[in-house]
């Protein structure tokens, strides 16, 4: 059984990768602090658990070599965009020289391949944006994640080493730690309480499902022609409006409530096109919502 390493554990993304790769491998679940919560205890189950911060490469390079690891799976990363403005030092020396640190110990120890999770918001505004758009960042955390572009592509033009970078839209499924729109809903829902529809929140954004994701992260490190960018695009383009509905279809007790809020600073519309391979989701987006309301109502506990 060969060893796996997944940095952010614990994280959304993080969780759900080591709940699948520890069917078939010895996962060793990277941490940077304790999350408590029944979901996680779950996902972690049964792997080797090590806190260790993601810039600290001489630990990095400590724990690729004991354990023998073959793969990684970087996920760690500081990903609240609200945060990033509060803390654009912190950002970048996580996002950015984190991937660094990471790179190097993974080249000097001869890791086979190594997956880095990006995001969407590098590319700016618009729609089908392919693995070739230029970067156009447009807040710290998005031109952090542009640095972690830049830092990735370096490694495999400098040094040839084996690297593949995911770019994927809005993902979702049982995330209790979050506040984004489909977590946010799911909980008031579930508690009860009509959820919000901004009037005046035009915006259009993509979605993905994060059994979705997995399965895609799992297809790009096992196929050996997967090098460099990949996108992954569901073509579930929605507004806010749309997802609330969505939702209260499962809930035919409540109405949603229309107000008009303080909307932050956003991207308006945006979406995800692949030109370097053929992917598609296994998940209806109907069904996904569900399985992510199931998940939420099994662990209450975790978030009320």
């Amino acid at each position: 059984m060969s060893s796996v390493l997944v940095t952010g554990a614990n994280g959304f993304i993080g969780s759900h990768i080591v709940q699948r790769l520890k069917e078939e491998n010895k996962v060793i679940s990277l941490v940077y602090s304790t999350v408590p919560g029944r979901g996680l205890d779950t996902a972690l189950e049964g792997t080797t658990v090590i806190n260790c911060d993601i810039r600290d490469h001489h630990a990095l390079r400590r724990i690729l070599a004991r354990y023998e690891v073959k793969q990684v799976f970087h996920t760690a990363a500081i990903s609240i965009v609200k945060t990033a403005y509060l803390d654009p030092i912190g950002v970048f020396d996580v996002n950015a020289m984190g991937t660094v640190a990471l790179l190097e110990a993974c080249r000097q120890v001869g890791v086979e391949k190594i997956l880095v999770l990006n995001t969407d918001k590098v590319y700016g505004e618009g729609l089908d944006a392919t693995e070739d758009k230029s970067y156009q960042p447009s807040e710290p955390y998005a031109a952090s994640k542009c640095c972690q572009g830049f830092i990735v592509h370096s490694f495999i033009d400098t040094y040839d080493m084996n690297i593949v970078m995911s770019h994927s839209c809005n993902v979702f499924g049982f995330d209790p730690n979050s506040n984004r729109i489909v977590p946010n809903v799911v909980k008031s829902c579930l508690k009860g309480r009509k959820p919000k529809i901004f009037t005046n929140d035009d915006s259009v954004r993509e979605y993905v499902y994060v059994e979705d994701v997995v399965s895609a992260f799992k297809r790009l490190m096992n196929e050996d022609e997967h090098r460099g960018s990949r996108n992954i695009s569901t073509g579930w383009v929605y507004n806010q409006k749309d997802i609330v509905l969505k939702i209260l279809e499962h809930f035919e007790s409540l109405e949603p409530q229309y107000v008009e809020g303080k909307v932050p600073s956003q991207i308006d519309t945006q979406s995800l096109k692949s030109i370097r391979w053929d992917w598609k989701p296994d998940w209806s987006f109907d069904n996904a919502i569900k399985a992510t309301i199931d998940k939420f109502a099994l662990y209450s506990g975790d978030w009320k």
